[in-house]
């Protein structure tokens, strides 16, 4: 699917350790040969030395922002959320962000970019299909109420699971429009203060972009989860790639060292990777 026309799209692995693990030099050295023709980004802390990375990848460059975004796994939500980070990567339309959990299989960016969409992530794929169209569209109409109704689970705090369900999609590989980003961030003020106040799971930033800015009118162009998981996969691999994606797979992945794993180590090998 890769096409030939330029795009004008920034690469951005966010970082904030002195040194890499053996996944992680996996997922760098990735990127970089499969998507070393475009600018790729360390978004980092100010404080970091970054010699590990450029040992690796010495044409890195790097964008520094405040340290305390790269704390905890909060302070990196409210980075994703920041008005300043998308600031500083507008000089090209989108960014893909590029987690060193996540890994590339070919240069299918142009492609992408080229779709039109504001926003793409890994689907947080439903452990099964629909057994036929009559299940489909009571799921749909459940989903749909519990997602305008925003209703949780007992605790009173966290979303209903069916929400979150073949949404579109994980964070830690995906594609942003930035200048849909930035248009979005000034309405939402009062619900990234929310967003910020909950610690969990449910809550993170993906989350944020991939249901809650549109819960109610559609501000986001989104593709559907069956679209999507050509983009990347994330939950129950080898199912996905060979029932949705017949034998395909997507331009990209992540989370493959917790999900999947076992799947995915004769898919690395051919690649010429071990894990």
């Amino acid at each position: 699917m890769t096409l030939s026309s330029p795009v004008r799209v920034n690469v951005v692995i966010p970082v904030y350790k002195q040194t890499l693990t053996e996944y992680e030099t996996i997922s760098l050295t990735q990127c970089l040969r499969v998507l070393g023709n475009y600018p790729i980004w360390l978004a980092c802390p100010h404080s970091l030395d970054t010699t590990a990375y450029r040992a690796i990848g010495p044409n890195l460059q790097t964008r520094t922002f405040d340290d305390s975004y790269f704390a905890d796994i909060q302070g990196y939500n409210r980075l994703m959320v920041a008005k300043e980070f998308y600031e500083a990567f507008a000089d090209q339309e989108y960014m893909l962000i590029y987690q060193l959990d996540a890994f590339v299989f070919r240069d299918d960016l142009a492609y992408w970019c080229q779709q039109n969409y504001d926003y793409i992530g890994a689907p947080w794929l439903r452990d099964r299909d629909f057994s036929s169209g009559g299940d489909k569209l009571w799921f749909t109409i459940k989903q749909q109420v519990a997602t305008w109704l925003n209703l949780k689970k007992e605790d009173g705090v966290t979303p209903r699971e069916i929400i979150n369900l073949n949404g579109v999609g994980c964070g830690g590989f995906s594609l942003r429009r930035v200048s849909a980003m930035l248009r979005c961030l000034e309405p939402f003020q009062q619900k990234i203060a929310e967003y910020e106040r909950i610690s969990l799971h449910h809550y993170h930033e993906d989350v944020f972009w991939g249901i809650e800015v549109n819960r109610y009118w559609p501000r986001l162009r989104i593709p559907k989860y069956r679209k999507a998981l050509f983009f990347a996969i994330e939950f129950y691999p080898e199912w996905a790639v060979e029932h949705y994606n017949e034998g395909q797979l997507p331009f990209g992945c992540h989370a493959w060292n917790i999900h999947g794993t076992d799947y995915w180590r004769s898919v690395f090998a051919n690649y010429g990777y071990q894990i």
